[in-house]
């Protein structure tokens, strides 16, 4: 049986076996429900609308309520403006969430912003520019002066850095494949593990490495194990989108293809790195026991990148994270979120791209020394040093 034989019938065994188990299919439906549920409950919860509603009651606020909408629409923020009868319902429809702040003119010139809780910075400005203008403009009418005989004043905002205008949905993509991610390496890598343990301690592998070599089978194991975690990343990210899209918290104009291709392209590469060492990890132990202490390390380093994509999605261009993009595996989990900001340049997304492929083969050729020394000894666990160190 050539290498590529051997490789293909390991890995349908594991592609069979694995898609058939109970806790797979079981697993792999309730995220599925989890994540149209939960889309479903944050739709719900954030309203699909960004209007801010305002209520506006008393004496001479009629040039208020027609000209707060627009001086909130030139500040970025949609206003809706509601005609209260009297400041005592005004202030009970705040209270009671049906109002994000209320505006009651108590005696000519004099206004109350009422608000539940600290007023929304940007509707704050909204409203306090809109009475200063009405104000100013009343002022001068009444000694004669009209404010449109006055000179326009302008002023234009200029971003030294535009933000896309679908940076939060890319960023969400992004941060949802990386955790997928982190999930299949946590769950996937495990599965690798412990599959080499039962087959070491059963001695099925004795069976199998008088048929194959050991390489094909440590590739086939990690390769069928990867295509189940792949399918499943592929089933769970398709969920997401469609139930984002269903519930209009996705508008996907035009940024799912380039955005959902780095984050599979990092998804594979981070899976390889971990799954092939998670399998030198169940190498060295002979029993299941053991295989926690063995992980350890592993298990250390996935969280370290977990944490690092968690805590640096609101500092992707500060020193710390722009360090850790280069240094594998960090950068399996930042960079599909750096590319979706557009926080980068090619030079940095093919170096970066090009060192965890380099940081694979490291860890491949590792994870292969150390499971050919180690698959058939059986005893007290095999220590990282002593298997890359030995002959044997």
């Amino acid at each position: 049986m050539n290498a590529r034989s051997a490789i293909w019938l390991v890995a349908q065994r594991e592609i069979v076996t694995r898609a058939k188990t109970r806790s797979f299919l079981i697993t792999t439906a309730l995220m599925m429900v989890v994540i149209v549920v939960g889309a479903i409950v944050l739709a719900l919860v954030t309203g699909g609308d960004d209007r801010q509603r305002v209520g506006i009651t008393g004496d001479g606020t009629a040039t208020i309520s027609e000209t707060l909408p627009s001086v909130g629409d030139q500040l970025g923020v949609p206003i809706e403006v509601v005609r209260i009868d009297n400041a005592a319902q005004a202030r009970s429809q705040v209270a009671d969430g049906s109002l994000d702040a209320a505006i009651v003119a108590t005696s000519p010139g004099n206004f109350v912003a009422v608000s539940k809780n600290q007023i929304d910075p940007q509707l704050d400005g909204a409203i306090r520019s809109t009475i200063d203008s009405v104000s100013m403009t009343s002022a001068l009418s009444a000694r004669g002066v009209d404010a449109k005989s006055l000179p326009a004043i302008t002023v234009n905002a200029e971003q030294t850095t535009p933000r896309k205008p679908d940076a939060d949905q890319r960023i969400a993509i992004a941060l949802i494949g990386t955790i997928l991610l982190m999930m299949a390496i946590m769950t996937g890598g495990s599965m690798v593990a412990v599959g080499v343990v039962e087959e070491k301690t059963s001695r099925v592998v004795e069976i199998l490495l008088a048929t194959i070599k050991p390489l094909h089978l440590l590739w086939g194991k990690i390769l069928g194990i990867g295509a189940i975690a792949l399918a499943q990343v592929l089933i769970l990210g398709a969920t997401a989108v469609i139930a984002g899209k269903a519930t209009g918290l996705l508008t996907l104009p035009g940024l799912a293809g380039g955005v959902f291709a780095a984050v599979l392209i990092w998804f594979v590469l981070g899976f390889l790195f971990f799954a092939t060492l998670y399998a030198a990890t169940g190498a060295l132990v002979s029993r299941q026991e053991e295989l926690n202490a063995s992980s350890a390390p592993l298990t250390i380093l996935a969280l370290a990148v977990v944490y690092s994509a968690t805590f640096g999605i609101n500092a992707l261009d500060s020193t710390l994270i722009q360090t850790l993009s280069w240094i594998p595996p960090f950068s399996a989990a930042l960079m599909p979120m750096r590319i979706a900001t557009g926080d980068t340049d090619t030079f940095q997304i093919v170096g970066t791209l090009i060192l965890m492929i380099v940081a694979c083969a490291i860890a491949a050729w590792t994870a292969a020394k150390i499971y050919q020394r180690s698959i058939l000894r059986t005893g007290s666990r095999v220590k990282w040093i002593e298997a890359l160190t030995s002959r044997g």
